[in-house]
């Protein structure tokens, strides 16, 4: 399976100079827990609300402080058309749960372990779903 098919879409992309209670706005107003920060030609961060919250208001920070000074700097990323196991294996040796999905050098997702999750407990539902409709009534059983 590809990233392309559970990655999350939309993604909210800003300038470096950003404030970050305007990062926290887009935020709330956009749904999402991370913004990625390109300089126009690549990603060279990402921020999520955990940041803002650990790097920015638990310091005592300046809401106007701009967001590269509290983003995490040159993010790993992957491609839309990487497998999963790809995603899978860079959350399984890091601490980061989201990755910028990027293709030719444009942000086109976000690929988080929530969005992993999600696809998970599908195909669960999925593969579960015929067996347990054949439990409570197994086909070969017919009224007399």
């Amino acid at each position: 399976m590809k990233i392309k098919s559970v990655m999350s879409t939309p993604v909210v992309v800003v300038p470096p100079y950003t404030a970050v209670c305007d990062i926290a706005r887009q935020m709330d107003h956009s749904g999402v827990g991370s913004v990625v920060i390109s300089d126009g030609r690549e990603v060279i961060g990402i921020v999520t609300d955990r940041d803002l919250v650990l790097r920015v208001l638990a310091q005592g920070g300046d809401d106007q402080a701009q967001v590269q000074e509290v983003m995490t700097r040159d993010p790993a990323t992957v491609r839309p058309d990487d497998d999963l196991d790809v995603a899978v294996e860079m959350f399984r040796r890091s601490a980061f749960r989201r990755l910028p999905v990027v293709e030719a050098g444009t942000v086109v997702g976000v690929l988080s372990v929530d969005d992993l999750l999600l696809r998970v407990n599908q195909l669960t539902a999925n593969l579960l779903g015929p067996l347990a409709r054949e439990i409570s009534t197994p086909e070969h059983f017919q009224e007399g």
